[in-house]
């Protein structure tokens, strides 16, 4: 939105100060767990995406290092000319609720991030929400993601604790104080929003961390965790209950630059495409109303 001297003004209808750089829209792999990784990165380059988040279970990337593999992976990636955003890992620091044959190995995971060369890897902050963890659970937590920095810290890797919801990072309070406890230059976060009815609002959950953020996940919900329902049901970005316009904004003028990475489609199914198309539509368009060139 411009107003009569083509300047950009913000919805309030204050004016709008455009930020120079271009952002940047990756492909979550995980969009298509059920397709081989090929496929999903021929689809995010026909539909325009810079770069893929790679999905770190089978069959997108095995979760034992492969050298061959993994090679043959990145490969595939850079003859599609794709970025890799980030490595998203099945990593749980502080393990609690976890099955020992569900873990994965830190070693294997920084390998592969290194053999990829991505330098991003995402992680999980214990699988306890922060308001059922107890002191012990959070001092070991911190204790194993101290230690993990400082190995990842050699390779040039920094690790971004998922903003998810039953995890240590499921609030922007908690996630706060984890990263004061850290306290390591290359412990960062990847955003999203949540899926459960929360006391802090979308705005408020970003606001505490932004600073931290270097990876943000983009999706929608149009009904919210209630009861004993597995999982929110998923919404396109335009319809769902959270608008993305301010928290574009915000992290815009909090000189974000890191990847808006498309998680789920709204569908599954034939429409999955389409809805994901569309998505990345809506989001340039969402820049395009702050004055911001996609």
């Amino acid at each position: 939105m411009n107003d009569a001297g083509g300047r950009p003004i913000r919805k309030d209808g204050s004016e709008q100060v455009s930020n120079e750089v271009k952002p940047q829209f990756a492909l979550c792999s995980i969009s298509h767990r059920e397709k081989l990784l090929e496929y999903v990165l021929d689809l995010a380059r026909d539909l325009g995406f810079e770069a893929i988040e790679i999905w770190g279970r089978e069959p997108h990337i095995n979760e034992r290092f492969d050298e061959n593999r993994t090679q043959a992976a990145r490969r595939m990636i850079e003859e599609r000319q794709l970025a890799i955003a980030a490595l998203g890992s099945y990593v749980v620091f502080g393990p609690s609720r976890t099955r020992p044959e569900e873990l994965v190995e830190l070693e294997d995971v920084l390998h592969t991030a290194r053999c990829l060369r991505c330098p991003l890897v995402r992680v999980w902050a214990s699988d306890v929400g922060a308001a059922e963890a107890s002191r012990t659970l959070w001092d070991r937590t911190v204790g194993e993601i101290q230690e993990a920095c400082d190995r990842a810290q050699r390779l040039g890797i920094v690790l971004a604790a998922d903003m998810h919801d039953d995890t240590l990072t499921d609030t922007g309070e908690s996630a706060l104080r984890l990263l004061e406890a850290v306290e390591r230059d290359n412990f960062r976060l990847s955003f999203h929003i949540s899926g459960r009815p929360r006391e802090e609002t979308p705005e408020e959950r970003l606001e505490a961390v932004c600073s931290h953020v270097v990876h943000v996940q983009v999706q929608n919900f149009s009904s919210l965790i209630e009861g004993e329902a597995e999982r929110p049901r998923r919404a396109s970005i335009a319809d769902g209950l959270v608008d993305w316009y301010p928290l574009l904004e915000r992290l815009a003028e909090g000189g974000y630059r890191g990847y808006h990475a498309l998680a789920f489609a709204a569908c599954e199914g034939d429409g999955k495409r389409e809805a994901l198309a569309q998505d990345l539509h809506y989001l340039k368009s969402l820049f395009k109303l702050m004055g911001v060139a996609v």
